[in-house]
């Protein structure tokens, strides 16, 4: 026996406009959306002021500008110069005794030794020496043409070790250097030299043959204080 349906027991068939009615079982409100905006929004202000403060520290050059009084930006033209480790390091090398002191240690402390004692029975002191801080004009020969012993110095007696000749190998101002450097060191007081009178006595002495022995020094001045030295 064929089963008949019962119409009334099943439901209605979805009709495809009830879905759009607010009644509707399977109906969901949506909201309205507005279209996207073609206008782009502005960037906030503070990140305007972070990129140009970082613009500025990396580039910017204003006389007088420092931070924490340390100096770490350019000061431009016309600023006040701010010491620094090279300005420093400029000024020692341009110091007569520090550049005689170099030119000491790397030309004579081999001999005479870093603390000027030299060495006994063969190199003569520098300390407290008539031949040091006396003529400047007799050491400037000594330096210029070399010193050949035997020798007494401070009542001691030293070989015939010769000291070299420096004429070709030290320019004037760099002989003049180490000379005030050699004359103020060690206890000595004697006054600075000068190029000009290296200089002089380059001229003087460039026909000596050899190096200078000391009765040929005591020839150029006397023993004790150099008469030019002005003090």
């Amino acid at each position: 026996m064929k089963h008949e349906e019962n119409p009334d027991l099943l439901p209605p068939e979805p009709v495809h406009t009830d879905a759009l009615k607010p009644g509707a079982p399977d109906f969901v409100e949506t909201p309205d959306i507005e279209p996207l905006s073609k206008e782009r929004e502005p960037l906030p202000v503070w990140l305007y002021l972070i990129c140009g403060f970082a613009l500025f520290m990396a580039g910017s050059s204003f006389t007088g500008f420092e931070i924490f009084g340390q100096g770490l930006l350019d000061q431009g033209p016309g600023g006040p110069v701010l010491a620094s480790s090279s300005s420093t390091q400029t000024a020692e090398v341009t110091d007569p005794l520090a550049l005689g002191k170099k030119i000491y240690s790397g030309n004579c402390a081999n001999c005479h030794h870093a603390d000027g004692a030299g060495q006994p029975g063969m190199y003569p002191p520098m300390g407290n020496s008539a031949l040091v801080v006396g003529s400047k004009e007799r050491l400037a020969a000594i330096l210029l043409q070399g010193l050949a012993g035997p020798l007494t110095v401070n009542g001691g007696s030293y070989g015939s070790a010769v000291m070299p000749a420096w004429n070709s190998v030290l320019t004037d101002d760099k002989i003049a250097n180490v000379m005030t450097y050699i004359r103020a060191t060690w206890g000595n007081k004697a006054n600075a030299a000068s190029e000009d009178e290296v200089t002089k006595a380059r001229t003087k002495f460039a026909s000596h043959p050899a190096a200078f022995t000391q009765a040929e020094l005591l020839q150029i001045a006397p023993d004790g204080p150099d008469p030019s030295d002005k003090k």
